[in-house]
């Protein structure tokens, strides 16, 4: 039986996995085809207007977070799930029929808001239910997973759009909406865990007991009471660099290193490959840690991932060089130049891949389970704010100094985010055994009134 439910654990991650990564992949088409879409509305090759669009579908992305964020701590999640998967599907679809022009802006405009609703319904309901169905011990590990979907879906998105890009960039949106819609089928056929979750099931016998609580508005201040919790949500700034890094990278690769937008997609899996294996690798060693009893061990590797890569970064985007026309991979991975820089970002990238796992499973290790899903509604909404403000800054210094410096502004959000992570590091360990006592008291309450 174990087995069994191990087997339908790993099967409703996957399920989450791709689910996820569909819905982050709408979020990275446009930059591969930054100019081409510029062009096709109209813009004449000016890209503020579609920093302007990216910060306008990250904001509405945020406010749906937060309010289903903290649905998701009410009501059934799967449901939200389920709707949020139907709304970013229907409206990716519709974007294959978008027209060139103004006119064409202001639809795609209205379809990538409404996109953005449905992605919001999504993202803190399965994270809600993750932290169910893993248990403490494995947090590291299991959010490391849900959190490469983000990746996943960056490369596909990122992929399908250089696919299509030279044919017809709406295709790529008609391809991952027709994916999302058989998701949704599927989410049918899934079966809601009990909050409870794993760490405290031995507590009770199989379906005895239903943990009756649910987040009420007043728990908002109890919630934000704890330091780590505050800490956790403002560090907002980590996002930044990475928005204005992605927004702006095949511009940059063919305007300053003559590097065009295939081999810039090849050089960004090998990146993206890299931050991958640091999630994993360092999800393994925050658990191994944590069941050793070092319960700091996450925060410190969290605050290690953000320090490091940053000279790496910053010694990768001022390396001098320039492929040659019509360059071919073998250029790219044997001219010294783009070697060195592909090496320094992978290292760096590889090194962040620390805070990932990290970061979810010290949010639901510090949060009850009716708080788990406001909390993170709320961390993501601060997180997008810093996603919508990277293309949006991104855009800007470019077009007035070009894509180079457009990217080097990126190092200086990215110096700021280890200052984040000293009040958590101080703060976790008494604030995270606060919360088990509260928990294992109500589970115990909960026993007795049903006579257990």
């Amino acid at each position: 039986m174990k087995k069994k439910n191990q087997n339908s654990s790993v099967l409703t991650i996957i399920l989450f996995i791709i689910i996820v990564s569909l819905a982050y992949s709408t979020q990275n088409m446009i930059s591969p085809n930054l100019i081409i879409i510029s062009y096709y509305f109209g813009f004449g090759g000016d890209t503020t207007q579609l920093g302007v669009l990216t910060f306008s579908f990250t904001i509405v992305s945020g406010i749906s977070i937060a309010v289903f964020g903290y649905l998701s701590d009410k009501i059934t999640r799967k449901w939200l799930v389920f709707v949020g998967t139907l709304i970013y599907s229907l409206f990716s679809i519709i974007i294959v029929i978008v027209p060139s022009g103004f006119e064409g802006y202001l639809l795609f405009f209205f379809l990538t808001c409404i996109a953005g609703i449905g992605f919001g319904a999504i993202i803190p309901s399965i994270f809600s239910l993750i932290g169910d169905i893993i248990s403490q011990d494995d947090r590291s590990k299991g959010f490391s997973f849900f959190s490469i979907a983000s990746l996943i879906g960056m490369a596909l998105g990122l992929g399908l759009a250089t696919a299509f890009g030279g044919t017809d960039w709406r295709v790529s949106f008609l391809v991952v909406g027709i994916a999302g819609l058989i998701n949704a089928l599927i989410i049918l056929f899934f079966q809601e865990p009990s909050r409870i979750g794993k760490d405290f099931s031995f507590m009770v016998k199989k379906d005895a007991v239903d943990y009756t609580y649910r987040i009420k508005v007043i728990d908002l201040k109890v919630i934000f009471k704890k330091k780590s919790n505050f800490w956790l949500v403002i560090n907002f700034v980590d996002t930044i660099p990475t928005g204005i890094i992605l927004f702006l990278l095949f511009a940059y690769m063919e305007d300053f290193h003559n590097i065009p937008p295939d081999l810039s997609f090849i050089f960004l899996i090998f990146i993206l490959l890299s931050t991958l294996i640091g999630t994993v690798i360092f999800g393994f060693i925050g658990d191994s840690q944590f069941k050793k009893g070092k319960k700091k061990a996450r925060v410190i590797l969290a605050l290690l991932g953000n320090i490091v890569p940053i000279p790496f970064v910053f010694l990768a985007l001022i390396i001098p060089f320039t492929l040659p026309d019509n360059a071919t991979l073998t250029d790219l991975f044997t001219n010294p130049g783009s070697l060195t820089m592909i090496l320094l970002f992978a290292i760096g990238i590889f090194a962040n891949g620390a805070v990932n796992g990290s970061w979810y499973a010290t949010i639901v290790d510090l949060n009850l389970p009716e708080h788990r899903g406001t909390i993170l509604a709320t961390s993501n909404f601060f997180d997008i704010i810093g996603r919508a403000l990277g293309p949006l800054i991104g855009a800007i210094v470019a077009d007035k100094f070009g894509f180079r410096y457009g990217m080097m502004i990126s190092i200086f959000f990215w110096s700021a985010i280890p200052f984040f992570w000293i009040s958590i590091l101080r703060n976790i360990v008494p604030e995270m055994e606060a919360t088990e006592k509260i928990f294992k008291e109500r589970i115990k309450s909960l026993s007795k009134s049903n006579k257990i």
